[in-house]
């Protein structure tokens, strides 16, 4: 499972005394403040001194800690503190602790949650999956039959390959989705290492590879992260059969592209926001176009700053591209929502047939809603030209 950077100075630098004194309760005997300096110094030179087995022990657990400690997932922690403790007064204190402290102290107060918040975390935090559409509505229930069902399987493809043998299987789900975690033996590759004095030994071995697939029940669609193409359509045709249980479930990208920019050659185009959405503008920042009659296979144009739909083509006019006659593969939109701070924008890409840097964050939602309300998402294009489809009936 992928982690942010784990480095213990900073960590223990960005704990108050107090906070530092429930670690220390938490690790038991095993870390004591050690020599003299500011408080967070005596407790790092402490876990430095601390034997490299039970050191390993402690970070692992802490790594979830480490990950939530962060700007962005501050507001997520204060959710799970208003459940934790309720209208007391321990919950009013948490409005004056650093985001460090508060997942310090939700994660020694509430193991259980705190766990299945870091797992929602990272699901949320996945970027640049490949998309693919379902073709009706529907919500899966996997059952433990239907997921062992899908890790036999993926065990069974890895034999055929270069891959090692072992192979784990988690899931997980909320309201909003469903996803599965498989990871598998990478290829066997050589480390160097020394020998004693300064000789170079190759050791051949295999890391951890991590393959995710999520779905979510609102827009149908089922994001692939896997470092090859291989694996990424295997996980997806196996999710089809064993989660979904139709093996035809998810659209072809390659004949059924996951977007459509037939938004972008209207110049009147303007971003329309949603109500509500907070959403101030949008501007396009990059365009990537496919000519029809031209040796040049795509062309790639990134503007100084965003621009509206009218000065982007103008911009694309200039360079002598056509929107009502060549292709438009894929674009950049930088959104901008009220607030301040590096926060308030975002910018999305999104690549045909399926590549986008989407998630599943609350922004990234309302984001989607907008992508499907202006016709950027191609499957409410057709969903809403087309016939009910019977599967849905069937299921």
């Amino acid at each position: 499972m992928h982690h942010s950077e784990w480095s213990p100075k900073p960590f223990f630098r960005h704990l108050s005394p107090p906070a530092l004194e429930e670690l220390s309760s938490w690790a038991r005997a095993e870390l004591r403040p050690l020599g003299a300096g500011k408080p967070w110094e005596q407790w790092y030179r402490a876990w430095v001194a601390l034997p490299a087995h039970i050191r390993q022990r402690l970070e692992s657990e802490l790594l979830p800690v480490n990950d939530l400690s962060c700007a962005e997932a501050r507001s997520t922690l204060e959710t799970l503190a208003a459940s934790t403790w309720g209208n007391s007064e321990r919950l009013k204190e948490t409005f004056s602790w650093s985001t460090q402290d508060l997942a310090l102290r939700l994660f020694l107060a509430a193991p259980v949650a705190f766990a299945q918040l870091h797992q929602g975390w990272l699901v949320d935090s996945l970027e640049h999956l490949k998309e693919y559409a379902g073709r009706y509505a529907l919500r899966p229930k996997p059952s433990e039959r239907a997921k062992a069902e899908l890790r036999e399987a993926m065990r069974h493809y890895l034999w055929q390959t270069a891959f090692g043998p072992k192979c784990h299987v988690e899931d997980f789900a909320n309201d909003e989705k469903f996803a599965v975690f498989v990871f598998h033996e990478d290829e066997l590759k050589p480390k160097d290492r020394f020998l004693e004095g300064e000789t170079l030994e190759a050791v051949w071995d295999r890391n951890v590879v991590r393959l995710a697939a999520v779905f979510h029940y609102e827009t149908n669609v089922l994001m692939v992260k896997a470092p090859r193409k291989q694996e990424r359509e295997k996980l997806r045709d196996l999710f089809a059969e064993c989660i979904m249980k139709d093996p035809l479930y998810f659209l072809d990208a390659r004949s059924r592209p996951r977007f459509s920019f037939e938004p972008l050659k209207d110049p009147r185009f303007d971003f329309p926001p949603l109500p509500g959405s907070q959403l101030v503008s949008v501007g396009v920042q990059r365009v990537v176009v496919r000519p029809v009659d031209s040796d040049v296979r795509r062309l790639t144009l990134d503007f100084r700053e965003p621009l509206t739909t009218s000065r982007a083509l103008e911009g694309l006019a200039t360079f002598g591209v056509d929107v009502r006659r060549d292709s438009i593969d894929g674009v950049n939109l930088r959104f901008t929502f009220e607030g301040i701070g590096r926060s308030r924008t975002r910018t999305v890409s999104l690549f045909n047939p399926n590549s986008s840097n989407l998630s599943d964050t609350p922004r990234d939602r309302i984001i989607r809603r907008h992508l499907k309300r202006w016709g950027f998402d191609a499957n409410a294009v057709h969903a809403a030209v087309g016939p009910a489809p019977l599967e849905a009936l069937a299921h």
